[in-house]
C-alpha cells in the first residue's frame, strides 16, 4: 500500500477540472470528426462522378475517332485513288497521326508528303468530318492556293459530290 501510496504522491497534484475539460474537447473532436468524413464521402463522390465523366469522354470520343476515320479512308480513296489513315499517337490527350499512300506508293506519314499531298490530305480529313458530322454550309478560303490544276480540279470535283447535302462558299484565285 506505502508503494501504491507513494506512486500517487509522485504524480503531483491532480486536476479536477481535467474531466470536463476532456468533454468539452471531445464535443469539439467529434465535431470535427463528423465534418472530415462528411468532406471525404463528398471528395469520393466527386472522384467518382469524374471517373464516370471520363470514362464517357474516352467512350464518345473513341466512337467519334472511329466515325471520322472511316470517313476518311474513303475521302481520300475519292481524292487521291490511295490508302489513308488516322492513328492516336501516345493516347487520347497527345496527338493524331495521319498517314497515306497515293497511287500505289508507300505508307507515308504526313510529314514526308509534298505540299500539294499535305493539303490534299488535309482536305480529305476536313471532307471526312464534314461526312461524318454535316453541317448545312461551309465557307473555304483559298484551300487550292498550293495545289496544281489537276489537283484543284480534284478538290473541285469533291465539292460537287457533296455539294447535294451542304453549301459550300468557296473563296479562289483560280479561274
Amino acid at each position: 500500500i506505502k508503494e501504491n501510496v507513494d506512486k500517487i504522491n509522485t504524480l503531483g497534484a491532480i486536476n479536477m477540472k481535467a474531466l470536463d475539460e476532456y468533454e468539452q474537447q471531445k464535443v469539439i473532436y467529434d465535431d470535427l470528426k463528423e465534418k472530415v468524413d462528411k468532406l471525404t464521402d463528398e471528395r469520393n463522390k466527386v472522384v467518382e462522378i469524374i471517373a464516370d465523366v471520363e470514362g464517357q469522354r474516352k467512350e464518345i470520343f473513341m466512337k467519334t475517332f472511329d466515325g471520322i476515320r472511316g470517313q476518311f479512308k474513303i475521302v481520300f480513296n475519292d481524292l487521291m485513288k490511295g490508302e489513308a489513315d488516322l492513328k492516336l499517337v501516345g493516347g487520347l490527350d497527345s496527338g493524331l497521326l495521319i498517314e497515306a499512300s497515293s497511287r500505289g506508293k508507300t505508307m507515308t506519314n504526313i510529314d514526308s508528303m509534298s505540299g500539294g499531298e499535305k493539303t490534299l490530305s488535309a482536305l480529305a480529313f476536313l471532307f471526312a468530318i464534314q461526312r461524318f458530322r454535316p453541317a448545312p454550309f461551309y465557307v473555304l478560303d483559298e484551300i487550292d492556293a498550293a495545289l496544281d490544276k489537276p489537283n484543284t480540279k480534284k478538290v473541285v470535283e469533291l465539292i460537287k459530290k457533296y455539294s447535294p447535302s451542304s453549301q459550300f462558299i468557296v473563296i479562289t484565285h483560280n479561274e
